[in-house]
Parts: C-alpha cells; structure tokens; sequence
C-alpha cells in the first residue's frame, strides 16, 4: 500500500519538458506525457487494489483485463491530449481537464469491453457484463483519465496533485466494497454431509479442493457442522464430506444433509448472513431454520449420472455468478469438476 501511494506521488508529480520549446513539439510532448501518465495510473490503480485483496468479485479477470485493455485506453488519451495541445496550447482549468479524461474513461469503457465481447458472441451487448469487472474497469478509466488529463493540463499545485491522488486511491479500493454491497457478497461456507458408513470415520478430512474454493482450515469447520446438527435435533450419525467456500463480507454457513441419491434438481437459497441446514424430507427440501433470511441466489443440486456412484452433483455460485460444480460419492469421497 506505501509502494502503491509513492508511485502514484511520483507519477503524479513529474512536470512535461513543455517549457521553452515550440508549440508543435509542445504538442507532442503533452500528448506522449498524458499517455504515459495514464497508463502508469491505471497500473497504479489496478496494482494496489489487487496488492490490497481490494479487487471487486475477487477474480483475476477483474484485474487482468481492464489491465490489458489500458494500452489502447491510454494511447487515446494520448491522441486527444495531442488535439487539445495542438488547438488549445495553452493550460487548460483542472476542472475541464479533468471533465474531458473522465469523458473518455467513460467512453471507453463503454465501448472496448462491448467490441471485446463482439469477438466472442458475433453480436452487440447492450446490457452490462459482469459487475465486478465492469465497477474495476470503469473506476480505473475515469480516474487514470481524469488524472492524467489534469497533471497534463493545468498547473501542478498541491490541491490539484491532493485531488488526483485521492480520485486514484478511490478507483483502487472503493469498487469490492460497493461490488459487495451492491450483489450482497458474502463469505459463504457449504458444507455437504453424508450418514455414516460402516467402517467410516467420523473425523475424516472432508474434500475441500475444488477448484476456485477459497483454502482454509477444515477441522474447526467440520466441527463446528456436526456440533450444529447434533444441536437441531437431526438424529444419525453424520461425516461432512465436501467443504467449500466462496465470496468475502459477512460469514454465512450452509449445511445440506444427503442421505440418498438426488432426484431431479433443485435450488436451495443461501442464507443471508445466518447459518441454516437443508434436509431432504418426503415433501421436499426442509430448511432449519425455516424462518432464516436467504437471499436470491442458491445452491443448486441435482441427480447424478448414470455411470458413476455420486449421490448427487451440486453448483455454488458466488456473488459474480461464478459457480463452483461438483459432485458428492456414496464413499463420502468428493471429485471436483470444471
């Protein structure tokens, strides 16, 4: 984080050789000076908040992307800086400046994702893509954009430098939690459990390794499972097979008790910042408590198939409506699947 605000500091506080030169060569100067700085401040930006744990959704392609993509973004910031120094030598007010880099964040991040995705679908995306994506992206944009424009501009003084700083800071660590608030994030704990078999132990370490699962340790957790069957009253003797977890924010915890393969499928809400045990009954999926807040995304499980002795397959998805799939064995064995 101090590495983070010293590079952005120095980005910010460098002065283009504009001084005693000629306009056309001035020009060029402020055009490859604002390009410079805007593609120095979104590395900046997209650097801290990944240095950070700070990236919105939590996945790589929030961080990956837009980085790839703020070549070409701070090449147009270039081109235009050039046309504004060309027609308007002269220094620009922060606030227009800064107006005009933030129009071009916008712009762009509107466009470039949307032919990007053209590549791939063969048609044009109206609506928005992934949130988490898109809040990095257009944070870091408007910000580096703005930023830029204004060092490139207007006179360095230290409430311009203050304000360009704090408009980057912003960009880096505000868009998780507003991605968060926004998609009611949150660090959610699955836990699958099967009855005992003959032979079976109990404390056995339950699978925990699919892929996109946040790592941590299983034993208080499988612990804690068993202890919050036995106190509501489910009768049997249970072993947690699958733990998985998704997401960041509040803790929630969701245990789902199969006893017998699936049939059809089904889509169990996860709690809302409470923990909660799913069984199946005659009449279908009991939840205890049945009162407990769920919000609109679930756990999905559903039959397994014919060849293989799951008792049933099952999807998480996570606030980025990333799911993790896979499935739960008779042997209490769990292999993960893409």
């Amino acid at each position: 984080m101090g590495n983070g605000i010293w590079a952005l500091s120095l980005v910010l506080s460098v002065r283009p050789w504009c001084i005693m030169v000629p306009l056309p060569m001035r020009g060029l100067l402020r055009s490859a000076f604002a390009a410079t700085t805007a593609l120095l401040l979104c590395c900046v930006i997209l650097g801290i908040a990944y240095a950070t744990g700070m990236l919105a959704g939590g996945h790589m392609y929030a961080f990956e992307l837009p980085c790839k993509l703020s070549f070409p973004f701070a090449v147009i910031v270039g081109i235009v800086a050039g046309v504004i120094s060309y027609r308007r030598p002269h220094d620009q007010s922060a606030l227009l400046a800064a107006a005009i880099g933030a129009a071009l964040g916008c712009l762009y991040w509107y466009l470039s994702e949307r032919v990007f995705a053209l590549r791939f679908t063969d048609r044009w995306q109206w609506g928005f893509l992934s949130l988490d994506y898109e809040l990095q992206a257009l944070s870091c944009w408007v910000a580096a954009g703005a930023s830029a424009m204004m060092v490139a501009f207007s006179r360095r003084t230290k409430t311009m430098l203050s304000t360009a700083a704090i408009l980057c800071l912003s960009a880096a660590l505000l868009p998780a939690p507003v991605f968060n608030s926004l998609t009611d994030n949150q660090e959610l704990t699955v836990a699958f459990v099967t009855p005992m078999t003959l032979g079976a132990d109990a404390a056995a370490r339950p699978e925990a390794a699919i892929d996109g699962s946040k790592q941590f340790d299983p034993t208080p957790e499988t612990a804690h499972v068993l202890e919050k069957l036995r106190v509501s009253g489910i009768q049997g003797e249970y072993r947690v097979t699958n733990l998985c977890r998704v997401g960041t924010g509040k803790k929630s915890l969701q245990i789902i008790v199969v006893s017998a393969p699936v049939q059809g499928r089904e889509l169990l809400p996860e709690p809302r910042s409470a923990e909660v045990i799913y069984v199946r009954k005659p009449n279908g999926w009991q939840r205890i408590p049945s009162e407990a807040p769920v919000l609109s995304r679930s756990v999905e499980i559903w039959e397994p198939g014919t060849s293989d002795d799951s008792l049933a397959t099952f999807g998480i998805p996570d606030a980025s409506r990333i799911s993790l799939v896979g499935r739960v064995r008779s042997n209490g064995a769990a292999v993960s699947r893409a």
